[in-house]
């Protein structure tokens, strides 16, 4: 099966499914959930996953080197992991239907033994394994836990402790991992939890660590738990990694990567900082040595990050080179290592602008800075918008998101959004943009006081294409933020006129450096959810289920 075939097949699925449903497949078959393969010692060979045969893991460990098995107890679940891993896997997955508690492979089968979402018999694992375990399992003890819907979390009650039936504390899964062969093991917190983590931190060692924000800080309990050693005890969930001991005594993958990469830059070999697993697939590691050897790694988990990664990387050289007041990372590497395709930038110091939310103050500063960079990005003056340009611009955007609406009603508004857009902006003439798409606070790194260090993951990013929408995107996902708004009800602020006056002016501020009137900003604004839905629908792997209508009302 193609990959545009499986795509096809699985947003009709999701189309056809309850929303709690779609979104929870949706996060089972991201394949971030395999992120901490980076800390493993093995870099290939066969690898089992026991557990859902559509976790993301999969294909993940597939695209990282491994001859993967999968096993199931259940057909079609079996036969749609098939028709995805033919499609996104890169290499064979074998699949098998086990319905029994034993494991039906003979001793040592495998280099990679997973095991994840339900806990199996310790002694089957380690019966299978010649080389590392890794289990994914909840904490008994965990003060929070998810739904399996993404940023559904809530604080467990204190029955739940006592009712938790298959779950263990990390004591627990320790024990049960050791056994003869397999002596020593090594913890991860998967955080916040293993159906939804975006980090992993090891709780053995010092690297990678669980980065502590500004606004972590102020969370005064939360703190005092962390610096008392409760994080092993409290975490949510782990991965607890056993290894034979000559497997333990390895370098990590990572490891080995940095030495690689040191030898080829020519820089001081630095140590693994931290490990995020990104909502777009990708495993990003941060290094920290001296100030020469910080780099940013950036590993795609699945075949759409492979092609955002590459456009990240040689976006970020021509932006240097085009247009140097802009500040960007600097590329250093991209190619594989390890078995692992990877990109290396720079690590740009300073703080991700989310973790100054509300600081009005520093948001003003932010948006002077960026209304200032973003009006550098023009590679075309004095475009006037004709019906050739208005369909390249503003109408395949229309029709992607229409495309994979959903609805006949949101299809009618997105025309009616169209209709009024060709009648204020056709003989409209604007300077056309080198465009980043998707430019959210998150993809900014800045100073404590605001100012901008630098504009990170351009993977999403257009040679030319409209202005003013990166820097109106940027001011309506941050109020989003503060407020725990929808996208829509920001955008909505905008309409209605409820913009701060900072934001106003930073608005202001870049139409007068690149010469936009005031009938072709308010078409833009207009047009937000149709322009954030294009971007989404030409980047993600798959269209979410009515993704334009629940986040706008339309």
């Amino acid at each position: 099966m193609t990959s545009d075939a499986f795509k096809a097949e699985l947003e009709r699925l999701l189309l056809d499914l309850p929303r709690d449903d779609a979104n929870r497949l949706m996060q089972l078959t991201r394949e971030a959930r395999g992120a901490w393969l980076c800390l493993l010692r093995s870099a290939g060979g066969r690898a089992l996953v026991v557990g859902d045969p559509l976790s993301g893991t999969v294909p993940a460990l597939a695209r990282a080197g491994f001859a993967v098995t999968a096993i199931g107890a259940d057909t079609e679940r079996l036969a749609l992991a098939g028709r995805r891993d033919r499609a996104v896997a890169e290499r064979a997955v074998t699949r098998v239907l086990a319905t029994r508690d034993r494991l039906p492979f003979r001793d040592g089968s495998f280099e990679l033994v997973v095991s994840e979402g339900s806990f199996r018999d310790a002694a089957e694992l380690r019966r299978v394994a010649r080389g590392e375990i890794v289990l994914t399992a909840d904490n008994r003890l965990g003060y929070k836990t998810s739904s399996g819907r993404r940023g559904d979390f809530r604080l467990r009650r204190p029955d739940e402790y006592l009712l938790a039936r298959g779950e263990r504390t990390l004591g627990g899964y320790r024990r049960a991992l050791s056994g003869p062969g397999f002596e020593a093991t090594r913890a991860l917190a998967l955080y916040p939890h293993t159906r939804d983590f975006s980090l992993v931190a090891a709780l053995d060692e010092a690297h990678p660590r669980l980065p502590i924000g500004p606004k972590e800080r102020e969370n005064k309990l939360k703190m005092l738990g962390y610096r008392l050693g409760l994080f092993p005890l409290l975490a949510p969930s782990f991965a607890v990694l056993a290894a034979r001991e000559e497997v333990f005594r390895r370098p990590s993958r990572i490891e080995r990567v940095l030495a690689a990469l040191a030898e080829r830059l020519g820089e001081p070999q630095p140590v693994a900082e931290e490990l995020i697993a990104s909502r777009g697939n990708t495993a990003v590691v941060h290094t920290a040595a001296g100030k020469e050897a910080r780099w940013t790694l950036h590993v795609p988990l699945s075949r759409q990050q492979r092609v955002q990664a590459e456009r990240h990387f040689e976006r970020t050289g021509e932006l240097r080179d085009r247009f140097p007041g802009v500040p960007v990372p600097e590329p250093l590497y991209r190619g594989e290592i390890e078995g692992l395709f990877l990109c290396c930038e720079r690590r740009i110091d300073g703080l991700h602008a989310p973790q100054l939310v509300g600081v009005h103050a520093a948001m003003e500063r932010m948006y002077a800075d960026a209304a200032r960079h973003l009006a550098e990005l023009v590679v075309e003056r004095n475009v006037e918008i004709d019906e050739a340009v208005f369909d390249e611009l503003i109408g395949a955007k229309v029709e992607l998101v229409a495309r994979t609406a959903g609805s006949p009603g949101t299809v009618g508004a997105l025309e009616r959004m169209q209709d009024e857009a060709r009648e204020r902006l056709l003989g409209k003439r604007i300077p056309r943009v080198l465009y980043h798409a998707d430019l959210r606070s998150k993809h900014v790194m800045v100073a404590e006081n605001g100012s901008v260090n630098a504009y990170l993951d351009w993977g999403s990013s257009e040679a030319s294409d409209l202005p003013y929408f990166d820097l109106l995107h940027l001011v309506i996902h941050e109020r989003k933020q503060e407020a725990g708004l929808t996208a829509g009800e920001a955008w909505r602020l905008v309409l209605e006129g409820g913009l701060r006056d900072f934001e106003r002016a930073a608005l202001e501020d870049y139409a007068s450096r690149v010469g936009l009137d005031g009938e072709v900003r308010a078409a833009i604004e207009a047009l937000y959810p149709v322009l954030v839905g294009a971007m989404a629908e030409k980047n993600w792997d798959y269209s979410r289920p009515r993704w334009v209508a629940e986040h706008f009302g339309l």
